[in-house]
């Protein structure tokens, strides 16, 4: 992929990995493909893909898609994307987030806020004093009052707005998405465009 701007949706879940979703890889991959976008990011609860089975939807996908792999991490105070681990060792369900916090900076990883504001104030408001890289300030299953505390959140953080469909069916696969530098072709180089945001780069929606 060349160095113009991708369209990246990068919190999408499959069935089985995540019980609340509907759509297996396959469509995913498709929904993204016919949605136009650039790079696909699976973030399954508490699951983490083995890379050779990301290898091998890859290979199915062909070209027209790059496809990584990343995690939602349910802890006490909310939900976490983190990309960047290539294992589950250390995390647990329900964990405080400034554990894994430790964990993701340990393992140079890059933590996002998902959906910060939509189980409580308490949880968007938490996020205030956590060392995350971005906010997710918009997505399918985000109310339009807490994507306006979410935006309030990056923007008095200064932290990068991050725009994903947070997809558990085929048809939102790509509805909300993020434009990110290329190349994108690891998870690495996904990490590094969110840090790279983080200090200062813009991401438009």
């Amino acid at each position: 992929m060349n160095s113009r701007l991708l369209k990246v949706d990068m919190h999408v879940h499959t069935h089985p990995f995540s019980p609340c979703s509907t759509t297996t890889p396959h469509e995913a991959i498709e929904a993204a493909i016919n949605a136009g976008m650039d790079v696909l990011v699976f973030t399954d609860h508490d699951t983490i893909w083995l890379g050779q089975e990301i290898d091998e939807l890859q290979q199915w996908a062909g070209g027209q898609l790059r496809l990584l792999a990343g995690i939602e991490v349910s802890c006490l105070e909310g939900h976490f994307l983190v990309y960047g681990l290539d294992k589950v060792d250390g995390l647990r369900y329900n964990m405080p987030v400034k554990e894994l916090i430790g964990i993701a900076r340990r393992r140079e990883a890059a933590v996002i806020a998902a959906h910060p504001f939509r189980f409580s104030m308490e949880c968007g408001n938490n996020c205030y004093q956590l060392d995350i890289d971005a906010v997710e300030v918009d997505s399918s299953n985000t109310s339009q009052t807490a994507q306006a505390l979410a935006v309030k959140l990056a923007t008095q953080r200064n932290l990068p707005r991050i725009y994903a469909s947070d997809a558990h069916c085929p048809r939102d696969v790509g509805s909300y998405h993020t434009l990110l530098s290329g190349p994108i072709d690891t998870i690495a180089d996904l990490v590094r465009e969110i840090k790279n945001a983080k200090r200062g780069y813009v991401i438009p929606k």
